[in-house]
């Protein structure tokens, strides 16, 4: 049978959408800093098909247990991206002139103050560490930490990094123009050889930088340098325009959703893109194309049981039967013909001596043909079958 023949344009709609649904849920898993749970998920799919294909049912049903635990974790786990996700879908559906307005947030005075507290901790040797969130959620990632929502401005950095303040030691959470927390403590990396002769506040800043998307932003109390870590590297900036320049990028890339949905399908994550598409149409083919119902034929040997001991079976005609099963096309990949089995039950004769060898007939039924799995038998034919036997002297 010809694949591509019973391909048709609905199915190739129907292909492309679950492609770009695919590589919506990857970026969003990419996002998070849990590919590995994505890959997971498809791995675990494909295993469950083959499982089911084989027809092991005490795997299967084990594997269905599994799932629904770890999709209730998978919940749990990442419920603030979910609200997030659905948070988003509804402020692309509303007005342009709301989600404009959204867009067009302005960032300048945020960087303003950064940009001069990071300097003057600079100068002064002051050791400071500022986390800018991103998109990604940090509540799994941190620990600790004093609830301060307040509105950021240079003040009140100098007050929280201060020597004598209680909290100076630990990082700053900064979302938007609010202080969200600080005195809080972040994971450590590591990664030992990028963080040769670095201090504590340099580790733990570049511990959250591999698990998430947040900026973080770091002064070194004994050499004043100021560096800036994302994505697991950092950079050490020299002066006012570098630094403005990486949180005008920052923002631009998390802050104010300048980054649309389409722009996500663009020449980038080719790989990426290749996998996916190549998922949905392993997908589409075993989902819609191995479920199509199709008819088989099995000629099949007719056997016997409970013969009764004083009688013989000298012939039996028809010797074999066909058997038409209908079942979802991908079931008959695994089925030949010796796995069908005709048993015909040859029971209740009752006076021997009226036998003559040609007039014992039975009429083959569904209940006589035992299945290797979940078929429907569609006919056989011939129906009767006639036993040519004889008493045992």
């Amino acid at each position: 049978m010809n694949l591509f023949s019973d391909i048709t344009y609905i199915d190739i709609l129907d292909i492309v959408m679950v492609a770009c649904l695919l590589y919506g849920i990857f970026l969003w898993f990419k996002k998070t800093k849990s590919v590995f749970i994505f890959v997971g998920i498809v791995i675990s799919g494909l295993i469950y098909q083959v499982v089911n294909i084989l027809g092991l049912r005490l795997l299967s049903t084990i594997m269905q247990g599994f799932f629904a635990v770890f999709l209730i974790a998978i919940v749990v786990i990442f419920q603030e991206e979910i609200r997030r996700l659905f948070e988003r879908i509804a402020l692309f559906s509303l007005s342009p002139k709301l989600n404009k307005l959204k867009r067009t947030e302005d960032y300048q005075p945020i960087i303003e103050v950064l940009t001069d507290s990071f300097f003057f901790f600079s100068e002064k040797h002051i050791g400071a560490i500022v986390v800018l969130k991103g998109n990604d959620t940090l509540y799994r990632n941190i620990r600790r930490g004093i609830a301060l929502d307040g509105r950021l401005s240079a003040p009140l950095l100098k007050s929280i990094f201060d020597a004598h303040s209680d909290g100076h030691d630990g990082a700053v959470i900064i979302e938007g123009n609010k202080v969200l927390k600080f005195a809080c403590h972040l994971p450590l990396s590591k990664d030992v050889d990028q963080l040769k002769n670095k201090g504590t506040r340099h580790v733990a800043a570049l511990g959250l930088s591999e698990v998430s998307d947040a900026l973080c932003l770091v002064v070194s109390e004994t050499s004043g340098d100021i560096l800036i870590f994302q994505n697991g590297k950092f950079e050490n900036v020299k002066n006012r325009e570098d630094f403005k320049k990486l949180l005008v990028d920052f923002y631009d890339s998390f802050g104010n959703m300048r980054v649309s949905p389409q722009a996500k399908f663009s020449i980038s994550n080719l790989k990426q893109k290749t996998i996916v598409f190549a998922l949905a149409v392993f997908l589409w083919w075993f989902f819609v194309h191995e479920s199509v119902v199709v008819y088989k034929s099995f000629d099949v040997p007719i056997n016997y049981i409970n013969l009764d001991r004083n009688i013989t079976v000298t012939e039996i005609v028809p010797d074999q039967v066909r058997v038409v099963l209908s079942a979802p096309r991908r079931r008959f990949y695994f089925v030949e013909q010796r796995d069908i089995k005709v048993l015909l039950k040859v029971i209740d004769v009752e006076d021997l001596n009226k036998i003559s060898p040609d007039d014992y007939e039975i009429i083959v039924t569904a209940s006589d043909v035992n299945l290797p799995g979940y078929y429907s038998i569609v006919n056989v034919f011939p129906r009767s079958v006639r036993l040519r036997i004889e008493a045992v002297k």
